[in-house]
């Protein structure tokens, strides 16, 4: 941490605490902590000496400035938001900043493959060939990785992390480590994408040892997860699904957002009651709470309406609508 970010301001000891407590929870602090020492030094130099934020403050400290990105606003707006509440429940007098809606708020709109969208995919991915030959490509990982997070619903960056000691293909798991939330999580794994990640792995200790990384290019060095953008949109094209544009999608990320909508589905047909998968399904996904699942649950509702009498005595009141698209 640079000294200038803490020295001076009567907040910055407190904000300190708050990313420690915040922290020790697992979550991860850096843009928070960049931000809100931030804020301090312009709450000293607007002459703030007690610890409190003002609404003075906060709404000038919260106006979007020319030019900002809609997320960097937003997340600006957020973290104050929760340092105030944090000084709140400390007892300070504070102003507490109203919620910024983010622009994902609006247009979280996920593609949910079908199941022949998927096997057009696994398809694709198994028919990709190179036309010219370099060591940095990726097309080696693609039949494998994409079948992990079709069928695992795992973040394309918990994947490429992976190192061959997380990748257990005798009892057939993974140990995803230091992800999103900052927790460690097992994910286990069908017995056919074990298979698959058996023969990937044949080929793969045959290349250059660079890295430990499961997935690695044909130099074996490690892959990073913004990567794959082009091979995705071939992919897409050979598979015969329209890419709409990069906001748009089909996103990589979408077979997650797929994933979900079809273990929620599968189970719900079973019988299961959603009050005992819904939490089970968060914690797989890696979600820090339920609030970040609930969204799939009126996805499900909508996309398959024999289920909708299952879930509509829970979800109608306090999941939200969304919106999804899939196959016209």
């Amino acid at each position: 941490m640079r000294n200038d970010y803490v020295k001076r301001g009567v907040l910055a000891p407190l904000i300190h605490d708050f990313l420690t407590m915040r922290h020790n929870l697992g979550f991860k602090s850096g843009s928070s902590r960049f931000s809100l020492f931030a804020f301090d030094r312009f709450a000293r130099e607007k002459g703030l000496r007690s610890i409190t934020v003002t609404i003075e403050l906060a709404e000038e400290w919260c106006a979007k400035r020319p030019g900002e990105a809609a997320d960097t606003w937003s997340h600006r707006n957020c973290f104050l938001r929760q340092f105030s509440v944090y000084l709140s429940n400390l007892g300070h007098e504070t102003f507490i900043p109203p919620r910024i809606p983010g622009p994902r708020d609006e247009r979280f709109v996920p593609y949910i493959f079908s199941e022949a969208e998927i096997g057009a995919i696994y398809a694709a991915c198994d028919r990709l060939t190179l036309y010219d030959r370099h060591a940095r490509t990726h097309i080696m990982v693609l039949p494998a990785l994409i079948r992990m997070l079709a069928s695992t619903g795992i973040r394309i960056g918990e994947a490429v992390k992976l190192t061959n000691r997380d990748v257990n293909l005798e009892q057939n798991y993974l140990t995803l480590r230091s992800t999103k939330n900052g927790k460690d999580r097992l994910v286990p794994i069908s017995g056919s994408l074990a298979a698959i990640c058996v023969q990937y792995r044949k080929y793969r200790d045959l290349l250059p040892s660079n890295s430990d990384y499961f997935f690695v290019k044909l130099n074996g060095c490690g892959c990073q997860a913004n990567g794959f953008s082009q091979w995705w949109n071939k992919i897409l094209k050979m598979a015969c699904i329209k890419h709409r544009g990069k906001t748009v999608g089909p996103r990589i990320q979408d077979l997650r957002h797929s994933f979900c909508i079809r273990a929620l589905a599968h189970l719900l047909k079973e019988g299961k009651d959603l009050y005992y998968i819904l939490p089970i399904l968060s914690m797989y996904i890696g979600h820090t709470s339920l609030a970040s699942t609930d969204r799939y649950v009126r996805m499900t509702s909508e996309m398959y309406p024999d289920l909708l009498d299952k879930t509509d005595s829970i979800c109608s009141y306090i999941f939200s609508e969304l919106n999804y698209r899939s196959t016209p």
